[in-house]
C-alpha cells in the first residue's frame, strides 16, 4: 500500500475460458493467469538466487504455487534464516511483530516448524497481545493468519488468544463496513487482509456478518474494470489483496459477477519485458507488486484446483523435517558501539540498514547528537525520491556542496519546506515541531491530500500552533510515527538522532 503518481488506464481484453483467464497486458501482450504465474515465478527465482530473511513473500508465492524451484532453493532460504535468527538471538524486531508472522508463514509454506528455528521459538513471539497490536490492526491480522497456517496453539497462560485478536479486528470495522490503518474510509488492502484473517472463523455468526459487510464494501469501492485504489492511487497490490481475500472465503472471482474483472485487472500489470509486475501501469517492474501479484495468482490457482487456501498450509505438515543447523554466530550483536543498551537500538539499526542515517568512522552512532535542518531535509528527500528541476531561492545555501543544494531545492519544489525569507538555516538544529511540519507535508506530497484528523492529538502543549502544524503533529500521533511523553509533545525540543531514527523509520514504513 504505497502512493505514487497517477497511472494511465489501459483497455482490458478479457477472454474467460473454464476458470482460466487471458488478458492483454500493459505491454500489449495477451497472457493467461497460468502463464503469468510461471513467468513471474521464474523472474523471482532469477532475481533472488540466494533467498534469505526478507524474501519471505517470494518464498510463500513460489511454494504455494508449487513452482519447481532449483534444487536446495528452500534449504538455502532456511539456512540463511537460521543464521540471521541466531545472530539476532531470536529477536527479529522489538516492535514490528509482523516480522515474526511473515517468517512463520514462509516456514509453514515450505514445511518447516517455526517453533524451532536454530533452537529459537518464533511462534511464541505472537503470544504477547500487547506487542502484537503495536502496529495497529496489521499486527493481529497477520499474527492470526500465521498461527492458523499450521494450527499453532497459544498457551492458556499467554496474554494473547485467537478470541482477543478476532475481537480486536472486529472492533476496528468502520461504519462503511471496511477496515483501514487509519481514518474513517475503507482501504481495499486492509479490508481484504482483515477478510483473509477472519476467513477461518466464518462459521461464527458475528464473523460471518463482518466478512459479508467487508465484501460488500469491496464491491462498492471497486473502480472501473475491477480496479482498486489505495491512498488515492489505482494499483496492482490492492487488486492482489482482494483476490487473496475472495479465494480465502471460497469465492472464484471469475464466477462471481461482482468481482469477475479483478483477475483480468491484475494481469494488466504484468510486465512482459521482465516477467514481473508493476505497481502502476506507467512505471517499471516493482518488487512489492511482483510478490503480491504472484501469491495472489497462487491463491487463485489453488482455489480452482480445489486445494487448501493460500494461508491454510496444513498440507505441508507431512513433509516437515527436523534439521540440525549449527551455524556459527561470530558477528557483532550491535551495529554501533554506543547503542548496545539504548532504548532506540532497533530503530537506529533499521534506519542505518535503510540507508537513512549513517554512523561515524569510530563505530559510533551518537544517538543523542542533534539533527540539523539540512540532514532532516535530505532524509525526507531520499524517502520520497525527490528531484529538483530548479534552484531553491535561499541565499544561505550557496556555500553548500551541489548535492546538498539540489536536495534543498527538491524539498522546496515538493512543498516540504516553505520560502518565508531568504534563508534556510541549513545547519541549525531542527526542532520536533519543525520536523513534524515537514513530515506532514511529506504525507501530503505522497497521498495528494492533507491529513485531516477526527480529533487532535492529546498533547497540552500544541494549542498555540496553527491548524497545519497541529494536524501534522496529530498525524504523527495517529500513525504511531512519533509519540510524546506525559501528555506533552515537547515541540520546541531539538530532535536527537535517536528520535529522528524512530520518526523516519516509522514514516518510511507507512509508505513501503
Amino acid at each position: 500500500m504505497r502512493v505514487f503518481k497517477q497511472w494511465i488506464t489501459c483497455l482490458l481484453l478479457v477472454v474467460v475460458i473454464t476458470s482460466s483467464v487471458s488478458v492483454e497486458t500493459s505491454n500489449a501482450t495477451t497472457i493467461s493467469s497460468e502463464e503469468a504465474y510461471d513467468q513471474v515465478a521464474n523472474y523471482m527465482v532469477n532475481a533472488v538466487p540466494n533467498p534469505k530473511f526478507g524474501h519471505e513473500w517470494f518464498i510463500i508465492a513460489l511454494a504455494r504455487g508449487n513452482y519447481k524451484v532449483p534444487t536446495n532453493y528452500y534449504d538455502t532460504y532456511y539456512n540463511n534464516l537460521v543464521n540471521v535468527v541466531k545472530e539476532m538471538n531470536g529477536n527479529l524486531h522489538s516492535r514490528k511483530y509482523t516480522e515474526y508472522a511473515r517468517v512463520v508463514l514462509a516456514l509453514s509454506a515450505i514445511g518447516k516448524d517455526a517453533t524451532d528455528v536454530g533452537s529459537y521459538n518464533l511462534v511464541e513471539k505472537l503470544y504477547d497481545f500487547d506487542r502484537v497490536i503495536l502496529q495497529g490492526i496489521n499486527g493481529p491480522i497477520f499474527a492470526l493468519i500465521a498461527l492458523d497456517s499450521w494450527g499453532y496453539k497459544i498457551p492458556t497462560t499467554a496474554s494473547n488468544s485467537r478470541k482477543k485478536m478476532i475481537d480486536y479486528i472486529l472492533s476496528k470495522q468502520l461504519d462503511d463496513g471496511g477496515f483501514a490503518l487509519s481514518g474513517t474510509k475503507a482501504d481495499p488492502d486492509i479490508t481484504s487482509m482483515a477478510v483473509q484473517a477472519l476467513s477461518t472463523y466464518s462459521h461464527e455468526p458475528k464473523v460471518k456478518v463482518a466478512i459479508d459487510s467487508a465484501l460488500e464494501t469491496l464491491v462498492s469501492i471497486q473502480g472501473s474494470e475491477g480496479s482498486y485504489a489505495s491512498w488515492g492511487v489505482t494499483n496492482s497490490e490492492s487488486v492482489a489483496q482482494v483476490i487473496v481475500a475472495l479465494t480465502s472465503v471460497g469465492i472464484d472471482p471469475l464466477e462471481d459477477a461482482r468481482f469477475r474483472n479483478v483477475v483480468p485487472q491484475l494481469l494488466t500489470y504484468f510486465d512482459k519485458t521482465t516477467g514481473g509486475f508493476k505497481h502502476v501501469l506507467d512505471q517499471e517492474t516493482d518488487g512489492m507488486a511482483t510478490e503480491q501479484a504472484s501469491y495472489a495468482l497462487a491463491a487463485y490457482h489453488r482455489l480452482i484446483a480445489n486445494k487448501t487456501k493460500l494461508y491454510d498450509m496444513s498440507d505441508t505438515k507431512t513433509v516437515s523435517q527436523s534439521e540440525d543447523n549449527q551455524i556459527p554466530n561470530d558477528q557483532n550483536k550491535t551495529k554501533f558501539n554506543d547503542i548496545t543498551n539504548h532504548w532506540a537500538k532497533q530503530f537506529i539499526e533499521d534506519a542505518s540498514n535503510l540507508g537513512l542515517l549513517n554512523g561515524f568512522p569510530d563505530g559510533s552512532f551518537k544517538p543523542n547528537q542533534f539533527m540539523t535542518r539540512l540532514q532532516a531535509t535530505s532524509i525526507i528527500v531520499q524517502i520520497l525520491n525527490l528531484t529538483a528541476t530548479q534552484d531553491a531561492p535561499y541565499k544561505d545555501i550557496t556555500s553548500l556542496d551541489e548535492g546538498a543544494q539540489r536536495r534543498i531545492a527538491a524539498a522546496y519544489e515538493a512543498g516540504i519546506i516553505f520560502y518565508e525569507n531568504d534563508k534556510f538555516y541549513p545547519n541549525e538544529k531542527i526542532t520536533r515541531v519543525e520536523l513534524a511540519q515537514m513530515l506532514g507535508r511529506a504525507y501530503t506530497y505522497k497521498t495528494g491530500s492533507t491529513y485531516i484528523p477526527k480529533q487532535l492529538a492529546p498533547y497540552s502543549d500544541i494549542q498555540q500552533y496553527n491548524k497545519e502544524t497541529k494536524n501534522s503533529i496529530t498525524l504523527l500521533y495517529d500513525l504511531k510515527i512519533a509519540t510524546g511523553s506525559n501528555g506533552l509533545f515537547n515541540p520546541t525540543n531539538h530532535t536527537t538522532r535517536a528520535h529522528a531514527s524512530v520518526m523516519f523509520v516509522n514514516f518510511y514504513e507507512q509508505f513501503q
